[in-house]
């Protein structure tokens, strides 16, 4: 049986609107940081606060995905890590 991912989600306190490098949101999968400007979550999700290591408690939709799909900011790609237009939480 596949091991399912742990998923923790919140809004991206450093986006700004008029930056196309930023994005709104920051998704944490399997303790990787990713960031988009638009989440689907398609599977049973809940609310948690969380204590990160060096910044303290953020709270968080969390959730475990079977699968996620990492759609492709075009305008961006190349130029930012890690950052993508949307993300799909199976």
């Amino acid at each position: 049986m596949k091991e399912r991912l742990q998923v923790k989600i919140r809004f991206n306190t450093n986006y700004k609107e008029n930056d196309i490098l930023t994005k709104e949101w920051r998704v944490i999968v399997n303790g990787v940081e990713n960031f988009c400007n638009h989440v689907t979550v398609n599977c049973p999700s809940k609310t948690s606060k969380d204590y990160i290591e060096g910044v303290g408690n953020k709270w968080h939709i969390s959730c475990e995905a079977n699968s996620i799909e990492y759609m492709q900011d075009e305008a961006i790609k190349g130029k930012v890590s890690n950052s993508f237009k949307e993300i799909i939480l199976h």
